[in-house]
């Protein structure tokens, strides 16, 4: 019976152990990993690409809503600004001395024998600059105080007895108008009176001059 030798069976052997090397089976499961590896690495490309879209977007919309919020701010002071001095000006109207008005009050306030002859108004303005704090409630705004006193110089052709001149002086202070505007402290005082005095156009005609200051409510405005 013949012998039979494979000659090939060692270079087979050692080709199979080759194929079921263990280094060659971790070279592929490396490269597999290095694959895994670089398509995570991908898709994180991808999405910091998407993410820095996102950002520019979202900055360029943060951008317009910031330029309208100034937009709203700026005319919401404009507006402020026009409604303060609306405000003003009709606190002004409403609590300012319209001297027609005081005219008009003072004639329905006649005394016999009491001549007027002088009207005088001192008008002054106290200004306060404003205050700039940095601590909360300690700032103040500017500020004016108004400061009006009519001097009405009158003559008394009465009896002395009479006190026309107080007479005078009550019948001011009973007005409504008067009452409305006059300070509540010392309203009206007297400056002193004359020694009587003959009237040049009739000499049998005597009066004593005197003069009445009416303070008036000292007014403060911002």
């Amino acid at each position: 019976m013949p012998i039979r030798i494979n000659l090939l069976a060692e270079e087979q052997y050692l080709a199979e152990v080759r194929r079921r090397d263990p280094v060659k089976r971790a070279a592929w499961l490396g490269g597999f990993m290095v694959f895994l590896a670089l398509l995570w690495w991908g898709w994180l490309l991808l999405q910091e690409h998407e993410s820095k879209s996102a950002l520019a977007s979202n900055e360029a919309s943060f951008q317009r809503i910031e330029k309208a919020a100034k937009e709203t701010a700026d005319q919401m002071k404009k507006a402020g600004d026009i409604e303060r001095n609306i405000h003003g000006l009709n606190r002004m109207a409403t609590n300012r001395v319209l001297w027609s008005a005081c005219l008009n009050a003072l004639q329905t306030c006649t005394v016999e024998n009491i001549q007027v002859t002088r009207l005088r108004v001192e008008q002054s303005y106290n200004v306060q600059a404003a205050v700039l704090s940095k601590e909360r409630g300690k700032s103040k705004p500017a500020s004016s105080t108004e400061h009006i006193v009519l001097a009405i110089s009158a003559r008394d052709y009465g009896r002395t007895e009479d006190e026309n001149a107080n007479k005078f002086k009550d019948k001011l202070l009973a007005h409504p108008w008067f009452k409305q505007y006059l300070a509540k402290d010392s309203p009206i005082t007297f400056k002193g009176f004359s020694n009587p005095t003959p009237d040049k156009d009739d000499p049998s005609k005597v009066f004593v001059t005197f003069t009445m200051e009416c303070a008036f409510t000292e007014q403060t405005r911002n």
